[in-house]
């Protein structure tokens, strides 16, 4: 009998997965009982069909269930498949100090 491959494995592998293509910065993993759950933005259905194989071919995957959603770019303000920043010039207002967390005094 096969020793089952820990959940924790399991996401580890997928996270580094996702993080080597490129079209895939946008997915969201959760990993239960071998099940790969996968939600997020790719930038057209060849990225989708790209992850969710990829994805399955991981040591331990039993299933993939995929919520990925195609974001062509047309339903957001970013580039095909990148995140919006709030901070379109990058800077990170909260090391920066500009930020006043306590508002009351």
């Amino acid at each position: 009998m096969a020793t089952e491959r820990p959940d924790t494995l399991i996401a580890d592998e997928v996270v580094h997965t996702l993080g080597q293509h490129s079209q895939s910065s946008q997915v969201l993993v959760q990993v239960k009982d071998g099940e790969v759950t996968l939600s997020g933005d790719v930038p057209d259905a060849a990225a989708k069909r790209a992850v969710e194989t990829l994805i399955a071919g991981i040591e331990g995957v039993r299933n993939v269930r995929s919520h990925l959603h195609v974001d062509s770019g047309n339903s957001s303000f970013g580039s095909r498949g990148e995140a919006v920043r709030d901070n379109p010039d990058g800077r990170d207002d909260a090391q920066m100090g500009d930020i006043d967390l306590d508002k009351d005094g």
